[in-house]
């Protein structure tokens, strides 16, 4: 009798076993946002790759799409850049648009971004005003814009007197300063006041002198962490001439950056990286003609751990799986690769309904919430 107990036992376990195996890996749960040329926003299941819903988008084509830092509202951008429409992501329904144009006044937005609690937005804009015989054309100009009361409220003087056609502007998670990238340096804004309170030399302050200086430009990042950016930057070897490139990642409220090298690029190497989630890996795009590279970058071990050579296509973006397990390979046309993560093979395409305008694939789950007091 205790040996076939023993042997139930055993038994019971390896089935255990065995069915633990052929449980079925979590399957990817986002949600793709892809605007079309139609007016619309597909909206796409990641798990089943099926078109479950479509937005209709009344300014017009729906070019790109920009979250909101509770990821709760997105905003659209047409063709013209004149106007922008904000929708609810949770009902899919439009909150109403905007725009600065009236009359013989047309204001073209040339940058926007919206402050972490959605109070208000800073634009780059510049105004062209219809005359009898011409049209005058402004500077460009940077405006702060209440969004609840759809007015301009303020005109922002330009850092150093210097304008810009286009700017890379940031908010703290708590909205209480806006950073202000010069290219060289990081200007820090109280934005109650609209003034200038900080200088943070961020291109110096790493490397020894005569070593180059780190590239002071940022993007969003679905997968870091709110106030943190990472990224690829180049610097020039002073002894042996030699361009190095490296990952950085930003604090912006601490002010610190943690780096490391990776040597030399060679001949070509991408020119930015999309984060995986978690944040262990991220991936990157050579897009030369005829010379089309796939890059995966350790960034738990700080290297780059391998190169994929393909056939590629005009103006190609990667957008990771929220499995980890995938990416997808967009951009110009109708068609989505599904892509093995590690080996860059084609797993499957999917054929969309129209060309793409943008294209946002949105993880599950809450988006990052505010420090207590903001």
């Amino acid at each position: 009798m205790r040996n076939f107990r023993l042997a139930t036992a055993i038994l019971l376990v390896a089935a255990t076993n065995i069915r633990a195996q052929q449980l079925p890996t979590p399957a990817p749960s986002g949600t793709f946002y892809i605007g079309t040329y139609a007016k619309k926003i597909m909206v796409m299941d990641e798990a089943t790759m099926r078109i479950t819903d479509s937005i209709p988008v009344s300014i017009g084509i729906p070019v790109g799409i920009q979250l909101s830092y509770d990821r709760k509202h997105f905003y659209i951008n047409e063709p013209r850049f004149e106007s922008v429409e904000i929708f609810d992501v949770a009902t899919r329904k439009s909150l109403g648009t905007f725009t600065l144009s009236s009359g013989d006044r047309t204001v073209r937005l040339n940058g926007m971004n919206v402050d972490p609690t959605e109070r208000f937005a800073v634009m780059v804009v510049k105004i062209f005003t219809k005359r009898t015989d011409r049209f005058e054309i402004s500077t460009p100009k940077l405006l702060k814009y209440d969004l609840a009361t759809k007015t301009v409220t303020d005109t922002i003087p330009w850092p150093r007197g210097e304008e810009r056609e286009f700017a890379t502007i940031m908010f703290s998670p708590n909205g209480e300063n806006m950073y202000f990238f010069t290219g060289e340096d990081v200007l820090i804004y109280d934005t109650k006041t609209l003034k200038q309170v900080e200088r943070w030399e961020i291109s110096r302050a790493f490397f020894e002198e005569g070593f180059g200086r780190l590239p002071a430009f940022f993007g969003t990042q679905l997968y870091e962490e709110p106030g943190f950016f990472t990224g690829l930057f180049r610097v020039t070897d002073p002894v042996n001439r030699r361009t190095l490139m490296g990952i950085a990642r930003t604090n912006l409220i601490q002010r610190t950056i943690d780096w490391y090298m990776l040597g030399p690029p060679g001949p070509s190497a991408p020119g930015g990286i999309t984060l995986a989630p978690g944040r262990k890996r991220a991936y990157g795009l050579v897009q030369q003609v005829g010379n089309w590279q796939y890059w995966t970058f350790d960034l738990e071990n700080k290297r780059v751990l391998g190169k994929v050579e393909f056939k590629g296509r005009p103006r190609m973006q990667i957008t990771a799986g929220t499995d980890g397990k995938v990416i997808y390979l967009h951009g110009a046309g109708s068609t989505l690769d599904i892509r093995d993560v590690n080996t860059f093979d084609l797993i499957r395409t999917i054929e969309l309904p129209g060309d793409m305008t943008g294209f946002l694939l949105l993880p599950p789950g809450p988006g990052p919430t505010r420090p207590p007091g903001s």
